[in-house]
């Protein structure tokens, strides 16, 4: 398990199978997660994951976002199910924030309030260079 050095995993391409909200967390169960061997966990390998979960604890807000021009966020039309591939993820000041697609139509948003995550790990592969 991995709940450290957010910034050096990736979840580019990703794709968010489900999301499940218990309590004051979120489980987002994902495919397709990179660890790069920065991360203290890694041992010095680049590493991917076909199956992952993602635990995003302490969660105290979220919001999702939907744009279709350049002027302003709309209405999401579905923020329980806010996006199903990540192109971008980070975690500043308290706030996930993961964007990219909802049934391969960008662009979607959707900011997380939380403590902290947990990542647990599914299939693990090296990653060849």
């Amino acid at each position: 398990m991995i709940s450290t050095n957010f910034e050096n995993l990736s979840f580019h391409d990703a794709s968010i199978e489900s999301i499940e909200r218990k309590n004051d967390s979120i489980i987002v169960k994902l495919c397709g997660v990179f660890v790069s061997r920065e991360h203290p966990w890694s041992q010095g390998k680049d590493w991917t994951f076909d199956v992952a979960t993602l635990k995003l604890l302490g969660v105290s807000g979220e919001e999702a976002k939907f744009w279709d021009d350049t002027k302003s966020p709309k209405v999401h039309p579905d923020p329980d199910m806010p996006l199903d591939e990540i192109m971008h993820a980070k975690f500043e000041n308290g706030v996930f924030h993961f964007d990219g697609f909802k049934e391969t139509i960008p662009w979607y948003e959707w900011f997380v309030t939380a403590d902290r995550f947990e990542l647990e790990m599914g299939v693990l592969n090296e990653k060849s260079s």
